[in-house]
């Protein structure tokens, strides 16, 4: 419910909530310590204090850099999955033209089909959160017409078993696609990036300052500087959802490319033959 609640709105939005949240929680706890543990005794341990808060800080950096990296190279390997499911498709529609006419005419439209199940049906699944792993009906129907095609020439064998195999690449490429929707972050590592933030703004409040604006000033933007990782992560962790995902543009591009005389037969212009030497 959080998930949907968080991808289903924009970014700037849900981001803008969980930094005020980080910063007014921070102030919260901040005034509950000062309430509690004198300003007087935690001053006399600040270089102690500076000192063991330089080592926190360092491990929960590198922690959420070390995250937000790993969520930012799934994220282009998603992308980098997309275009090369695409170029599948398009290399099969225009493979295609080897075929006789009848199944060159077949496996045109089922591709056509195809892209528009990914673009109409797939892409706003994903988006929305509904990951279906099973075999598309058309997927079953491209292999089918791919299936019972039968060369003749052999010419046309070479260009059966070249789409057969960039279609076995496909396959391929669509699971990885289905993988990358259906993935993210483990709760076992979200609990370990919160508890080891909360951490880190918890141990600020050991300091004692003379000015107790200051002391709140900084740890608001301690507070904040975490929450922005966190919500850079939170953008990355489902390449298909939210603002920032990955766009459906490569289908897009291949299936206007997809027109119904794409693979109609030419002939070649005279002048463009070569010269016998």
């Amino acid at each position: 419910m959080i998930r949907n609640w968080i991808y289903n709105h924009p970014t700037w939005l849900t981001g803008s909530i969980i930094v005020m949240l980080a910063v007014g929680l921070s102030f919260i706890g901040l005034f509950v310590f000062d309430r509690y543990v004198h300003i007087s005794l935690r001053s006399r341990h600040n270089d102690v204090t500076g000192f063991i808060i330089a080592i926190v800080g360092v491990i929960d950096a590198v922690l959420l850099a070390f995250i937000a990296v790993a969520a930012w190279e799934s994220f282009n390997s998603a992308e980098r999955v997309v275009e090369l499911e695409a170029n599948l498709v398009g290399n099969l529609y225009l493979d295609a033209a080897g075929l006789p006419e009848e199944p060159r005419r077949k496996v045109g439209q089922v591709l056509r089909d195809y892209a528009d199940s990914v673009i109409n049906e797939e892409w706003p699944a994903q988006q929305a959160g509904r990951i279906d792993t099973n075999l598309s009906l058309a997927v079953r129907r491209l292999h089918f017409v791919l299936a019972h095609v039968q060369p003749q020439t052999p010419a046309e064998q070479v260009t059966y078993a070249e789409m057969m195999r960039t279609l076995n690449q496909l396959y391929a490429a669509r699971r990885d696609r289905l993988t990358a929707a259906n993935e993210g972050i483990p709760g076992v590592i979200w609990w370990i990036i919160g508890l080891g933030s909360v951490n880190t703004v918890v141990f600020s409040f050991f300091f004692g300052m003379p000015s107790q604006r200051m002391h709140y000033a900084m740890t608001g933007m301690l507070a904040a500087s975490m929450a922005l990782v966190i919500v850079l992560i939170i953008a990355l962790d489902w390449p298909f959802r939210g603002d920032l995902s990955v766009s459906v543009e490569p289908f897009l591009a291949v299936r206007n490319s997809m027109q119904p005389g794409a693979l109609r037969p030419f002939e070649l212009d005279p002048s463009l033959q070569l010269a016998p030497r």
